[in-house]
């Protein structure tokens, strides 16, 4: 009997594995309480918010990741730069509904080609989306020698002041998005086909999915989340900077690696990407409070990244022997 629990209880682990990155963020808030001395519900809400963005961009670069044949997009944080610099110059201009659907255009452009070098090309994901990340920080360096790149007021009131019940909107959105690519990668045809060919693209295509069109959603998805998130980071940072995105290029493959999502492709997690990169955040959080030196605090970070990198990859192999 005790050992029927444990067999059911380890499967239903293994089935959600993303139980490991909510208790890691339990964790990183407990131990914040404790070296602050206040244990309180405003540093988990200040933090979730603050991880909205994160979780935004990781859900982006989880398809890509999923998509397969070690596929990361490293575009995102330029093209995050160049969301934000673009939307408010068109926001100012045009009005925010019409400003923000065009720089998503855009944004979903930078997809199609990151998609058409890689397909067709054959050009792998990695060396395509740097070069294209180049591309677009060239265009971030034009276009901020001609504008600041300040949002409009009432992009960034909503990302900085207003509340609902005492939480920022932008932990809606978050939650939203979440649930949004819940249904997408489990409910659809595409999240099928994405799984599949993430697992074996030569098999997936025999059995009638069609690879190109589905990989190609996937990087359109990244880019579009991305140029979302950069969009709202101007309104929350008050104006738009040239490397605003650099700092959640590792991060945002470590919070869905962290999650569950497989590295190598093939297998994702909604609920895990989004409590690893609440994990992710409440680290960071951590990290400051403790007050180590930016040296440690940076060591730890890719020590971390390195651990769970590793780590996923065997778990892969083992399945395909």
């Amino acid at each position: 009997m005790m050992n029927t629990a444990k067999v059911n209880a380890s499967k239903w682990i293994g089935r959600n594995i993303w139980i490991w990155a909510a208790l890691g963020s339990l964790v990183m808030w407990v131990l914040i309480g404790a070296v602050t001395g206040r244990m309180t519900m405003g540093t988990l809400i200040t933090n979730a918010t603050l991880a909205s963005f994160l979780i935004l961009l990781s859900m982006g670069q989880m398809t890509v990741i999923t998509s397969g044949e070690g596929s990361i997009d490293l575009s995102i944080q330029y093209t995050v730069a160049l969301s934000a610099y673009v939307s408010s110059v068109l926001m100012v201009r045009m009005g925010i509904v019409p400003g923000l659907i065009i720089t998503l255009a855009i944004c979903a452009l930078i997809g199609i080609i990151n998609g058409t070098i890689n397909m067709y090309l054959k050009v792998p994901a990695m060396i395509t989306t740097l070069a294209m990340g180049f591309i677009i920080y060239s265009a971030v360096l034009m276009i901020s020698t001609h504008t600041t790149g300040m949002p409009v007021m009432s992009v960034s009131f909503f990302t900085q002041k207003l509340r609902v019940f005492g939480v920022s909107p932008l932990n809606f959105i978050a939650i939203i998005i979440s649930v949004l690519m819940w249904v997408l990668l489990y409910k659809t045809q595409f999240g099928k086909h994405l799984h599949a060919a993430g697992q074996n693209r030569l098999a997936a295509e025999l059995a009638g999915v069609r690879i190109v069109r589905t990989v190609f959603k996937s990087f359109i998805l990244s880019s579009v989340l991305a140029g979302f998130t950069g969009t709202l980071l101007g309104g929350y940072f008050g104006g738009a900077f040239q490397d605003m995105g650099l700092s959640y290029l590792l991060t945002s493959i470590a919070a869905p690696v962290i999650g569950g999502t497989s590295v190598a492709g093939g297998k994702s997690s909604v609920a895990g990407t989004f409590f690893g990169a609440l994990f992710l955040t409440l680290l960071v959080a951590l990290l400051n409070v403790s007050r180590l030196p930016a040296s440690a605090q940076n060591l730890i970070q890719g020590g971390l990244l390195i651990v769970v990198l590793v780590a996923s990859v065997p778990k892969k192999q083992t399945q395909n022997v």
